[in-house]
Protein backbone atom coordinates (compact mmCIF):
# COMPACT_ATOMS: atom_id res chain seq x y z
CA UNK A 1 0.00 0.00 0.00
CA UNK A 2 2.87 2.42 0.74
CA UNK A 3 4.03 2.10 -2.86
CA UNK A 4 0.59 3.05 -4.15
CA UNK A 5 0.44 6.12 -1.91
CA UNK A 6 3.91 7.32 -2.93
CA UNK A 7 3.24 6.88 -6.64
CA UNK A 8 -0.13 8.59 -6.27
CA UNK A 9 1.46 11.57 -4.54
CA UNK A 10 4.41 11.91 -6.89
CA UNK A 11 2.07 11.67 -9.85
CA UNK A 12 0.57 14.94 -8.59
CA UNK A 13 3.82 16.74 -7.79
CA UNK A 14 7.49 16.12 -7.14
CA UNK A 15 8.37 16.15 -3.45
CA UNK A 16 10.36 14.56 -0.63
CA UNK A 17 9.56 11.65 1.68
CA UNK A 18 8.84 13.85 4.69
CA UNK A 19 6.01 15.65 2.92
CA UNK A 20 4.44 12.34 1.91
CA UNK A 21 4.76 11.15 5.51
CA UNK A 22 2.99 14.28 6.86
CA UNK A 23 0.26 13.93 4.22
CA UNK A 24 -0.37 10.35 5.34
CA UNK A 25 -0.58 11.41 8.98
CA UNK A 26 -2.77 14.45 8.32
CA UNK A 27 -5.31 12.54 6.25
CA UNK A 28 -5.48 9.50 8.53
CA UNK A 29 -4.12 7.16 5.88
CA UNK A 30 -1.69 5.80 8.45
CA UNK A 31 -4.74 4.36 10.24
CA UNK A 32 -5.85 2.45 7.16
CA UNK A 33 -2.53 1.61 5.56
CA UNK A 34 -0.43 1.30 8.75
CA UNK A 35 2.42 3.12 7.03
CA UNK A 36 5.51 3.83 9.15
CA UNK A 37 7.83 6.72 8.32
CA UNK A 38 10.81 4.42 7.79
CA UNK A 39 8.91 2.40 5.22
CA UNK A 40 8.40 5.50 3.05
CA UNK A 41 12.12 6.12 2.64
CA UNK A 42 12.83 2.44 2.13
CA UNK A 43 10.14 2.27 -0.54
CA UNK A 44 11.44 5.41 -2.27
CA UNK A 45 14.95 3.93 -2.41
CA UNK A 46 13.66 0.67 -3.82
CA UNK A 47 11.42 2.40 -6.34
CA UNK A 48 14.34 4.56 -7.46
CA UNK A 49 16.37 1.42 -8.16
CA UNK A 50 13.41 0.00 -10.10
CA UNK A 51 13.18 3.14 -12.21
CA UNK A 52 9.69 4.05 -11.00
CA UNK A 53 10.85 7.33 -9.43
CA UNK A 54 13.99 9.38 -9.91
CA UNK A 55 15.89 12.04 -8.00
CA UNK A 56 14.80 15.44 -9.30
CA UNK A 57 16.94 17.68 -7.11
CA UNK A 58 18.21 18.16 -3.57
CA UNK A 59 17.20 20.97 -1.24
CA UNK A 60 19.02 22.16 1.87
CA UNK A 61 16.75 23.04 4.78
CA UNK A 62 18.84 24.16 7.74
CA UNK A 63 21.30 21.37 8.35
CA UNK A 64 19.21 18.82 6.46
CA UNK A 65 19.34 17.84 2.80
CA UNK A 66 16.05 16.73 1.33
CA UNK A 67 15.87 14.59 -1.77
CA UNK A 68 13.08 15.66 -4.12
CA UNK A 69 11.74 12.79 -6.17
CA UNK A 70 9.63 12.77 -9.31
CA UNK A 71 7.68 9.96 -10.92
CA UNK A 72 8.90 8.40 -14.18
CA UNK A 73 6.86 7.03 -17.07
CA UNK A 74 7.50 3.57 -15.71
CA UNK A 75 6.20 4.78 -12.36
CA UNK A 76 3.02 6.15 -13.95
CA UNK A 77 2.38 2.80 -15.62
CA UNK A 78 3.09 1.03 -12.33
CA UNK A 79 0.62 3.32 -10.53
CA UNK A 80 -2.10 2.42 -13.02
CA UNK A 81 -1.32 -1.30 -12.76
CA UNK A 82 -1.20 -1.19 -8.95
CA UNK A 83 -4.57 0.55 -8.71
CA UNK A 84 -6.12 -2.00 -11.07
CA UNK A 85 -4.62 -4.89 -9.06
CA UNK A 86 -5.95 -3.47 -5.79
CA UNK A 87 -9.42 -3.06 -7.28
CA UNK A 88 -9.43 -6.73 -8.24
CA UNK A 89 -8.49 -7.97 -4.75
CA UNK A 90 -11.11 -9.20 -2.24
CA UNK A 91 -12.18 -6.47 0.16
CA UNK A 92 -12.03 -8.85 3.10
CA UNK A 93 -10.31 -12.23 3.53
CA UNK A 94 -12.75 -15.12 3.04
CA UNK A 95 -10.63 -17.59 4.92
CA UNK A 96 -7.57 -17.89 7.12
CA UNK A 97 -5.28 -20.67 8.25
CA UNK A 98 -6.37 -19.89 11.79
CA UNK A 99 -9.83 -21.31 11.13
CA UNK A 100 -8.48 -24.86 11.21
CA UNK A 101 -6.38 -24.42 14.37
CA UNK A 102 -9.09 -25.61 16.83
CA UNK A 103 -9.02 -29.14 15.36
CA UNK A 104 -5.43 -29.45 16.66
CA UNK A 105 -6.18 -28.52 20.27
CA UNK A 106 -5.44 -31.98 21.69
CA UNK A 107 -1.78 -31.20 20.93
CA UNK A 108 -1.75 -28.16 23.21
CA UNK A 109 -1.70 -27.54 26.94
CA UNK A 110 -5.14 -26.12 27.70
CA UNK A 111 -3.98 -23.48 30.21
CA UNK A 112 -1.21 -22.24 27.92
CA UNK A 113 -3.51 -22.17 24.90
CA UNK A 114 -6.25 -20.24 26.72
CA UNK A 115 -3.66 -17.79 28.08
CA UNK A 116 -2.53 -17.10 24.50
CA UNK A 117 -6.12 -16.62 23.34
CA UNK A 118 -6.93 -14.29 26.23
CA UNK A 119 -3.84 -12.24 25.48
CA UNK A 120 -4.91 -11.98 21.84
CA UNK A 121 -8.45 -10.98 22.85
CA UNK A 122 -7.02 -8.18 25.00
CA UNK A 123 -4.97 -6.98 22.02
CA UNK A 124 -8.06 -7.08 19.80
CA UNK A 125 -10.07 -5.10 22.35
CA UNK A 126 -7.34 -2.44 22.43
CA UNK A 127 -7.39 -2.35 18.63
CA UNK A 128 -11.17 -2.00 18.71
CA UNK A 129 -10.91 0.97 21.07
CA UNK A 130 -8.40 2.55 18.69
CA UNK A 131 -10.64 2.17 15.63
CA UNK A 132 -13.78 3.31 17.45
CA UNK A 133 -11.86 6.38 18.62
CA UNK A 134 -10.91 7.24 15.03
CA UNK A 135 -14.42 6.46 13.84
CA UNK A 136 -15.86 9.01 16.27
CA UNK A 137 -13.38 11.61 15.03
CA UNK A 138 -13.69 10.97 11.30
CA UNK A 139 -17.37 10.14 10.79
CA UNK A 140 -19.96 12.91 10.70
CA UNK A 141 -22.96 13.97 8.63
CA UNK A 142 -20.79 15.08 5.71
CA UNK A 143 -18.71 11.88 5.55
CA UNK A 144 -19.05 9.94 2.31
CA UNK A 145 -20.69 6.53 2.45
CA UNK A 146 -17.59 4.61 1.39
CA UNK A 147 -15.61 5.92 4.34
CA UNK A 148 -18.46 5.20 6.75
CA UNK A 149 -18.79 1.65 5.46
CA UNK A 150 -15.02 1.16 5.59
CA UNK A 151 -14.99 2.04 9.28
CA UNK A 152 -18.04 -0.11 9.99
CA UNK A 153 -16.52 -3.12 8.23
CA UNK A 154 -13.25 -2.72 10.12
CA UNK A 155 -14.92 -2.32 13.51
CA UNK A 156 -17.36 -5.17 12.89
CA UNK A 157 -14.51 -7.39 11.67
CA UNK A 158 -12.61 -6.83 14.92
CA UNK A 159 -15.76 -7.52 16.94
CA UNK A 160 -16.32 -10.77 15.04
CA UNK A 161 -12.72 -11.76 15.68
CA UNK A 162 -13.19 -11.17 19.41
CA UNK A 163 -16.36 -13.29 19.37
CA UNK A 164 -14.54 -16.08 17.50
CA UNK A 165 -11.70 -16.21 20.02
CA UNK A 166 -14.08 -16.13 22.99
CA UNK A 167 -15.99 -19.05 21.43
CA UNK A 168 -12.71 -20.98 21.26
CA UNK A 169 -12.38 -20.68 25.04
CA UNK A 170 -16.03 -21.66 25.58
CA UNK A 171 -15.78 -24.74 23.36
CA UNK A 172 -12.17 -25.68 24.01
CA UNK A 173 -12.90 -29.04 25.65
CA UNK A 174 -15.26 -30.03 22.83
CA UNK A 175 -12.59 -29.32 20.25
CA UNK A 176 -10.06 -31.35 22.21
CA UNK A 177 -12.41 -34.34 22.00
CA UNK A 178 -12.91 -33.71 18.32
CA UNK A 179 -9.18 -33.41 17.74
CA UNK A 180 -8.69 -36.80 19.34
CA UNK A 181 -11.37 -38.44 17.20
CA UNK A 182 -9.91 -36.87 14.06
CA UNK A 183 -6.49 -38.34 14.84
CA UNK A 184 -8.14 -41.75 15.14
CA UNK A 185 -9.67 -41.26 11.70
CA UNK A 186 -6.35 -40.21 10.17
CA UNK A 187 -4.54 -43.19 11.71
CA UNK A 188 -7.10 -45.67 10.40
CA UNK A 189 -7.80 -44.31 6.92
CA UNK A 190 -5.28 -44.07 4.10
CA UNK A 191 -6.57 -41.06 2.22
CA UNK A 192 -4.24 -41.80 -0.66
CA UNK A 193 -5.63 -45.31 -1.03
CA UNK A 194 -9.32 -44.47 -1.31
CA UNK A 195 -10.62 -46.29 -4.38
CA UNK A 196 -12.58 -44.59 -7.13
CA UNK A 197 -16.33 -44.98 -6.69
CA UNK A 198 -17.91 -47.90 -8.51
CA UNK A 199 -21.57 -46.92 -8.28
CA UNK A 200 -23.81 -43.87 -8.15
CA UNK A 201 -24.05 -43.86 -4.36
CA UNK A 202 -20.26 -43.86 -4.04
CA UNK A 203 -20.07 -41.09 -6.62
CA UNK A 204 -22.49 -39.03 -4.55
CA UNK A 205 -20.40 -39.70 -1.45
CA UNK A 206 -17.29 -38.52 -3.25
CA UNK A 207 -19.02 -35.30 -4.26
CA UNK A 208 -20.22 -34.75 -0.71
CA UNK A 209 -16.70 -35.30 0.64
CA UNK A 210 -15.40 -32.49 -1.58
CA UNK A 211 -18.24 -30.25 -0.45
CA UNK A 212 -17.44 -30.96 3.18
CA UNK A 213 -13.79 -30.18 2.67
CA UNK A 214 -14.74 -26.77 1.27
CA UNK A 215 -17.00 -26.10 4.25
CA UNK A 216 -14.22 -27.02 6.69
CA UNK A 217 -11.78 -24.66 5.00
CA UNK A 218 -14.10 -21.72 4.39
CA UNK A 219 -16.95 -21.84 6.92
CA UNK A 220 -15.64 -22.09 10.50
CA UNK A 221 -19.13 -21.93 12.03
CA UNK A 222 -20.08 -25.21 10.33
CA UNK A 223 -16.65 -26.86 10.34
CA UNK A 224 -17.31 -29.03 13.39
CA UNK A 225 -20.44 -30.65 11.94
CA UNK A 226 -18.79 -30.96 8.54
CA UNK A 227 -15.80 -32.76 10.03
CA UNK A 228 -18.06 -35.24 11.82
CA UNK A 229 -19.91 -36.01 8.59
CA UNK A 230 -16.64 -36.27 6.69
CA UNK A 231 -15.32 -38.83 9.14
CA UNK A 232 -18.40 -40.98 8.69
CA UNK A 233 -18.27 -40.77 4.90
CA UNK A 234 -14.55 -41.48 4.67
CA UNK A 235 -14.94 -44.61 6.78
CA UNK A 236 -17.62 -45.86 4.38
CA UNK A 237 -15.83 -45.23 1.09
CA UNK A 238 -14.14 -48.47 0.02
Amino acid sequence: MVKLIILYYLNIKSTHGYEIQKFIQATGLDVWAKVKSGSIYYALSKMEKNGEVELYKEETVGSKVRKIYQITEKGKNELKNTIEEELDKPLMPIGTDKFIIPITFNRLDKNEAIAIVNKHIKSLEETLDYWEYWKDIKINESTLQVEKISFEMTVNGIKDSIRWHKAIIDEYDEYVKYSQSQEVMIKNIDFGDVEEPKNNNAQADKKRIEELREIILNNPEKSKEALEELMNLMSQVK
